[in-house]
């Protein structure tokens, strides 16, 4: 996001077909050196989806900021990451080590991370305005005590680490400029939405654009936030997502998001499962595969994007231009 100024705020990181963190790719492509144009880097949970090549994010942007939720920087929590460093963990697919890097720069360049909690202000520059709007205290101690339960004791064998199921500690955002309103969802549940529409202590408004939570899954979605927090047709943007045979948005979901607004886009075309039967020349490479849990996904030379563009002084609408696969959400009842 360019928040004036000639600063930017990058939101979660995802890599390129060749490896390359794709805000960098885009960063490049325009112009912008991320070592100083770079104010503020946010993850918003630790699933790889979101965050894998975030800790090449933070090395390359030396000038940044970086926000995650309270509840990945506290005791029990680093006391998890630490047990990587003791083998008892396996985190393939978790987005563990990812973290565990990002902390580790961190750490060595004296940097404290911004703490996101609910109704907070992790961002203030120009007329610009970002805040957190969870995870909330009630979730944050629950997230606490299910990582404290998964702290081997020591001599017990590793095991992988799981993915929380809700995603508890997401941070969904509110970009307020001052002319207009963005809303970015993550992966946060319902269980999450309900508990920022009961907030008397969030900020008030309509978001113009929204970050459809979590692919477009049902468990994400509340109503009560198309109806209180976003205006009348927003511009809503969304991430398939695949893994194990599962794709997400179903095809009831994308009928619920049209349902509610015309101006929906999917920032690719729904990936197509992969083939299976593969066979392993090397046994060995097969049972680590195995062990970790690892799945195979199609990838694509081409980088798939939606660009939203709007004068930060402007009441204009919102102009949307697709890249590579991108495509309006309609598209995608055909997949």
């Amino acid at each position: 996001m360019h928040v004036g100024d000639g600063r930017w705020v990058i939101v979660d990181s995802c890599l390129d077909s060749d490896g390359t963190p794709g805000a960098l790719r885009h960063l490049e492509n325009v112009g912008v050196d991320p070592a100083r144009a770079v104010a503020l880097i946010v993850a918003t949970h630790w699933h790889d989806d979101h965050i894998r090549g975030i800790s090449r994010l933070v090395d390359a942007c030396p000038a940044a900021q970086f926000s995650c939720a309270s509840a990945l920087c506290r005791k029990e929590f680093l006391e998890l990451v630490g047990a990587l460093e003791g083998r008892h963990f396996s985190a393939s697919g978790s987005g563990l080590r990812e973290l565990h890097s990002t902390f580790s720069q961190l750490g060595e360049k004296k940097k404290v991370p911004i703490h996101a909690v609910a109704n907070r202000v992790i961002f203030r520059e120009g007329n610009c305005d970002i805040w957190s709007l969870s995870p909330s205290d009630k979730v944050f101690q629950h997230f606490l005590r299910s990582v404290g339960r998964l702290i081997p004791d020591q001599g017990e064998n590793k095991t992988r680490i799981p993915s929380f199921s809700p995603n508890e500690v997401a941070v969904a955002l509110w970009i307020d400029t001052g002319n207009f309103t963005l809303l970015l969802g993550a992966d946060l549940e319902r269980r999450g939405w309900v508990a920022i529409l009961g907030s008397q202590a969030r900020p008030a408004g309509q978001a113009s654009v929204f970050k459809i939570p979590h692919h477009g899954s049902q468990n994400a979605d509340e109503p009560a936030v198309w109806q209180t927090m976003l205006e009348l047709n927003p511009a809503a943007i969304l991430s398939p997502w695949h893994r194990g045979g599962r794709i997400l948005p179903k095809q009831d979901d994308i009928e619920r998001i049209l349902a509610t607004t015309p101006n929906a886009y999917a920032s690719s075309a729904a990936p197509r499962s992969p083939r299976s039967g593969r066979n392993h020349a090397n046994r060995m490479v097969a049972k680590t595969l195995a062990e970790s849990d690892a799945r195979f996904r199609p990838l694509t030379s081409r980088a798939s994007s939606i660009q939203l563009r709007r004068p930060l002084s402007s009441g204009t609408q919102w102009s949307v231009e697709l890249f590579g696969d991108a495509c309006h959400l309609t598209a995608l009842t055909a997949a």
